[in-house]
């Protein structure tokens, strides 16, 4: 995205001839106009001085280039997407480890709001909430003055959670999101559960083809999927029929009424199993800030990947079954397993069974979904 500044004063359009001086457009990396964008600027033009106007518009590049990294389309923009922008500038820290100016992120959340507030007026984000947005922003000074102090004491790096946590993270996880939007709530806790009960790594859980959801094997408590992980490389894994149940649920009634009212999408280019509101597949990057903020919910400080590894933990410790676990996750040997796992796994005890601990997080992701 780059901005082109114009002039407009020769224009056949009255009211473009009227803006006076070298106005900020933005274009994409293909040349093509933000049409919407560029209206906005525009009618900043109209009210806004050459300096004031130009800043507003490198900090709405920026916000714009934020949000596509984690959006397909800025018009499924959330409240959530706004709360996670202002989460990255407090904590944003310079190469020589100062923080942002109280001025500076102040400025680039202050040019953010304004735009999503006409962007939401415009009807170009219907799934914005103008209270929620303008709270979020009130909220800004005393956020970046708590930033780094959180109401819980945050613990250092851990190799995997352990079962009471990894409980709360998939119920904090449908308690942060989705606060307007019921359909983003199941999917954001069916996400988490899927990776949590089936080892995926998060690039395997965002792009996991619906096609490849299989149905419920009814004549056990596991149903094998096929995953293509890391190389290429296919495997088998094993879904516990609960969640199965639960993730075709949310298949055939909500992710369809989903794609049934997205008027320029055809379901056929729907591929994958967890989709945006506007019917693309789920970002990795945005993945990774949900869990960041649901580990500070829950003051442990918990990544995508550290699912991946309290399921081979509690795997391990319940099976006592190396060769199983390793072609699970998809290991090349069984000495990578054998790293990670083993050793981890004689620090925890766990008196249940592994059927009890799938059931445990089922139960967890039921009541999560259900809680409105």
């Amino acid at each position: 995205m780059n901005i082109v500044y114009c002039n407009f004063t020769t224009s056949k359009r009255s009211k473009l001839a009227r803006l006076k001086g070298d106005i900020p457009q933005m274009f994409n990396n293909d040349t093509s106009p933000c049409v919407e964008v560029n209206q906005y600027l525009r009618q900043l033009a109209l009210k806004n001085k050459p300096k004031s106007l130009q800043t507003n518009a490198e900090h709405l590049k920026e916000f714009l280039l934020w949000a596509n990294s984690s959006l397909n389309n800025i018009g499924s923009i959330t409240d959530d997407t706004f709360d996670f922008y202002i989460d990255t500038l407090c904590e944003y820290t310079k190469n020589n480890g100062e923080r942002l100016s109280w001025n500076t992120i102040n400025s680039r959340v202050a040019g953010a709001y304004r735009y999503l507030i006409w962007s939401y007026e415009k009807g170009l984000s219907p799934y914005l909430n103008p209270q929620e947005i303008q709270s979020l922003k009130l909220s800004l000074s005393q956020r970046y003055q708590s930033k780094g102090h959180h109401s819980q004491a945050v613990s250092e790096p851990i190799k995997f959670m352990l079962l009471e946590d990894a409980l709360r993270f998939v119920s904090s996880v449908g308690k942060i999101s989705g606060k307007r939007n019921a359909l983003v709530k199941k999917r954001n806790v069916l996400l988490t559960s899927f990776m949590l009960q089936t080892g995926l790594r998060i690039s395997e859980a965002c792009n996991f083809p619906l096609r490849d959801l299989p149905e419920v094997n009814s004549r056990g408590k596991f149903t094998p999927a096929r995953v293509i992980g890391k190389g290429g490389k296919a495997r088998v894994i094993l879904i516990p029929n609960d969640l199965l149940y639960q993730i075709w649920e949310y298949v055939d009634i909500d992710r369809e009424k989903k794609i049934d009212a997205i008027a320029h999408i055809d379901p056929k280019d729907c591929l994958t199993l967890f989709i945006t509101i506007d019917g693309q597949p789920l970002s990795i990057n945005w993945v990774q800030k949900l869990f960041r903020k649901t580990s500070k919910h829950i003051g442990v400080k918990a990544h995508p990947h550290l699912l991946r590894h309290t399921f081979g933990t509690y795997h391990y410790l319940l099976n006592h079954d190396l060769t199983g676990l390793s072609k699970l996750l998809g290991h090349a040997s069984e000495e990578t397993t054998r790293t990670y796992y083993v050793h981890i796994a004689t620090l925890i005890a766990y008196s249940g069974s592994y059927n009890a601990f799938q059931r445990q997080i089922d139960i967890v992701t039921e009541d999560s979904i259900s809680d409105n």
